[in-house]
């Protein structure tokens, strides 16, 4: 099997195990530009989600190179797709220093931040898992994170997750399909109602190196 069917396939089987767990929901934060965003008010067919901080030295960077290659590439379908950065480091990701952060892979890439609470809450619709690493001690702490890219669906709920080190044609394919599929899918009303919101999602999630 060449590694572009490899990756296919393997892609092919993210879409099926990821609509199986059901992860995903309606959420609320704020933009580092200004103002808030809310899923159930996106007119966009297809949401592609990374959480991270701005200080990550290598998990971070990759992944959000990866979304603004795949942006790049889809040409005037990234118009359709929102991009998103969430950060789970509000303390040391202002607004300014996250909006200057996502505007340097990518105009189009939104940062979003929130108090604690509302960033936990989030986190746990897509099963993301953090750790601070050092934050007793330093001032200069890391963060231990899940690293996957979440495609999400006009409803809300995950449609692919895509591993750390997946390539970005992976990334771009899986967004061509998702846009696809938003076309097709009927419009959600606000809010989501056809999901649950609250759940904590209780199933392993991958997690980056520490760093």
């Amino acid at each position: 099997m060449t590694n572009g069917l490899r990756v296919l396939a393997g892609l092919l089987q993210l879409v099926a195990s990821s609509a199986a767990i059901g992860l995903g929901g309606d959420f609320t934060l704020d933009r580092a530009d200004g103002g808030r965003y809310a899923l159930h008010e996106s007119h966009a067919e297809a949401v592609v989600l990374l959480f991270g901080y701005t200080s990550c030295p290598d998990v971070c960077p990759t992944g959000l190179s990866r979304i603004a290659r795949a942006l790049r590439d889809l040409g005037d379908d990234a118009s359709r797709v929102d991009a998103l950065f969430v950060t789970l480091d509000p303390t040391r990701d202002t607004p300014a220093r996250l909006r200057e952060y996502t505007r340097y892979f990518h105009p189009a890439i939104i940062g979003l931040t929130g108090d604690t609470d509302r960033l936990d809450r989030v986190a746990r619709l897509f099963n993301v898992r953090y750790a601070f690493v050092g934050k007793d001690t330093s001032e200069h702490y890391s963060m231990d994170h899940t690293a996957n890219v979440y495609l999400v669906d006009p409803r809300g709920s995950v449609s692919a997750i895509l591993p750390y080190g997946l390539p970005s044609v992976a990334l771009t394919d899986a967004l061509r399909a998702a846009i696809a599929a938003g076309r097709a899918a009927p419009a959600a009303g606000p809010g989501h109602p056809a999901l649950d919101t609250t759940r904590d999602q209780g199933q392993p999630s991958d997690r980056s190196p520490v760093h």
